[in-house]
């Protein structure tokens, strides 16, 4: 297994020590492979949720040229369309909802 030097600072090296103690981990190396892990999840995670708007953002764009958008011209148009939505939001969160639990 390749290995490699870490420099840590002195809180993070007694966050290192902490874990050992608490009987979780065996090492040192144990807790560097799971914060690793973790930050691989991570990064994997923000990769999809960006993929996923960059494909909501393209229905988006193409709606707008297919005539398909709204042209809001005030604060109170705006307020008013935001309520709607919300209100038709939370309508379907409660039927979904309702299908789970029937």
């Amino acid at each position: 297994m390749p290995t490699q030097n870490v420099n840590l600072t002195p809180e993070l090296d007694r966050f290192v020590k902490q874990q050992i103690a608490s009987g979780y981990f065996n090492n040192a190396s144990e807790v560097h492979r799971s914060a690793l892990a973790m930050m691989a999840e991570e990064q994997k995670e923000r990769d999809l949720k960006i993929e996923r708007l960059k494909q909501e953002i393209a229905i988006g764009v193409a709606q707008i040229e297919a005539g398909n958008a709204i042209s809001v011209t005030s604060a109170e148009e705006l307020h008013g369309l935001l309520n709607t939505s919300f209100s038709k939001a939370m309508d379907r969160l409660a039927a979904m909802n309702a299908e789970r639990i029937a």
